[in-house]
Order: C-alpha cells, then sequence, then structure tokens
C-alpha cells in the first residue's frame, strides 16, 4: 500500500504570493466566472487570507463528491500520471507556487492554478463525474491516439467558455487562474466561436502562448457529450481490432 505524501506547509511568504493573486483575480472572476464555479467557491470555503489547507479540503471534498486531494512534488505531472490519478478520484495538488516576480506568468499550473481554477469546479457531483469519465475514456489510448483528447480538454476544461443569461462565462480553469488571459477572451485579440469538433482538433494548444481562438459551449450536456463524441471519432484500438 502506498503512503500518500503529506501536504507541504507552505511559507508566510509563498500565502502572501496566494493572497495577491486571489485579491487581484477575484473581482475578475467575480464577474466572468461561470455560476458553477462562483457556487463552488462558497462551497470549499476558498479566501484569500491564506493557500488552503488541503488536508481540511481534501475532506471537504471528500464529503461533497466522493474525491480527495493528493500531492505531489511534480510541478508537471505526464498525461498518464494525471489521468490515472483522476481515474482513481484523486486530483493532485502542486507543491508549487509561482514567485512574486512572476505574479503573471507561468507555463507550469502551480497551486494557484490548481486550487482557485480547478478546485471550485470539482466541488459539484456532476463537474466531478465528467472529469472522472473523461479519465477513463482518456486510459483506454496511448498518449499519441489521444493527442486530440488533449486539445479536448484544454479548450473546454481548462479555456472553454458558455453562455449564461445572455452573457459569455468562463468555464475554464486556466481562463480563471490568470489575470491576462480572461480579461484578453473579452476583447478583439480574440476568436470567439462556437465548439465543434471538428474545429478545436486542428490547433495545437501551448501554455507558452496567447490564445487566438476559444470555443464557446452550448450548455454543460455539450461538453458531457463531448467525450462520447470524440472516442466515436476515434474507435479505440482493442474495438478496431476486436
Amino acid at each position: 500500500m502506498t503512503t500518500q505524501r503529506p501536504f507541504k506547509q507552505f511559507s508566510a511568504e509563498e500565502s502572501a504570493v496566494w493572497r495577491i493573486l486571489f485579491e487581484r483575480q477575484m473581482p475578475h472572476a467575480r464577474l466572468r466566472a461561470a455560476r458553477i464555479w462562483l457556487e463552488g467557491v462558497d462551497l470549499i470555503d476558498l479566501s484569500a487570507e491564506q493557500i488552503p489547507d488541503f488536508e481540511q479540503m481534501s475532506a471537504r471534498l471528500y464529503d461533497l463528491v466522493g474525491w480527495k486531494l493528493v500531492s505531489t512534488d511534480v510541478q508537471y505531472s505526464s498525461g498518464q500520471d494525471w489521468f490515472e490519478a483522476l481515474a482513481r478520484k484523486e486530483f493532485l495538488i502542486t507543491e508549487y507556487i509561482r514567485d512574486v516576480d512572476s505574479l503573471d506568468y507561468t507555463p507550469l499550473p502551480d497551486i494557484f492554478h490548481d486550487a482557485f481554477g480547478h478546485l471550485p469546479f470539482m466541488a459539484h457531483q456532476r463537474y466531478a463525474d465528467y472529469i472522472h469519465n473523461f479519465a477513463l475514456a482518456a486510459l483506454r489510448y496511448t498518449p499519441q491516439e489521444r493527442k486530440s483528447l488533449g486539445s479536448l480538454w484544454w479548450y473546454t476544461v481548462e479555456f472553454g467558455m458558455i453562455p449564461e443569461n445572455g452573457e459569455l462565462k468562463a468555464l475554464g480553469a486556466g481562463l480563471l487562474s490568470s489575470v491576462a488571459e480572461l480579461k484578453r477572451a473579452y476583447t478583439d485579440a480574440v476568436q470567439r466561436v462556437p465548439y465543434s469538433l471538428e474545429a478545436f482538433e486542428n490547433l495545437a494548444p501551448s501554455p507558452h502562448e496567447f490564445h487566438h481562438t476559444l470555443f464557446i459551449l452550448e450548455s454543460f450536456e455539450q461538453i458531457e457529450d463531448a467525450i462520447p463524441e470524440w472516442t466515436t471519432a476515434h474507435p479505440p484500438r482493442e474495438l478496431i481490432s476486436g
């Protein structure tokens, strides 16, 4: 039996970076975030005061949706490790937070991205089930075979947008944890187009540059349907050879 790595005890300096990021981003997120994220912030009691106590938050998440948080010292987990953890209903929490001189950009997903961007979504059973199903589907393919499935994750889970009450809202953790990306998403610098399987499969996402194209989902049902839609278009090898 594997012993779970204890959660890192973040320093006062690291919590100060969290507070700066939180206080700078929250006004924009309150304005632009999808309702599911806003509700999730309250469900997990996310605040600016300090980096969350992830042991307590893991217990809260388990009570809400049956998932737990797992600490990792890996700054950028491989797709395989990431999906294997999600298939076990484990959400990996990094021990890294950007430096105070790198507030605007980090190429690696840090603790602010994990906790501020993703965890409010994960507090909802329907969303957590979607992530679990996504991981189970991904593990039926090799990393090379599921390359465009990774793009599906990127343009929906990380950078998706969705209409709510006549307004366009951010549904992606990457959008909600980045001041620059969130602001830019609502300018003419970004082409906002209806989501379709054919459209995003021809794009190669990169964490090292701003997005020029983002996709608008019609509804949360559409993001749920995206998994069977993708697997139908890309039958797993065992089905092809079976």
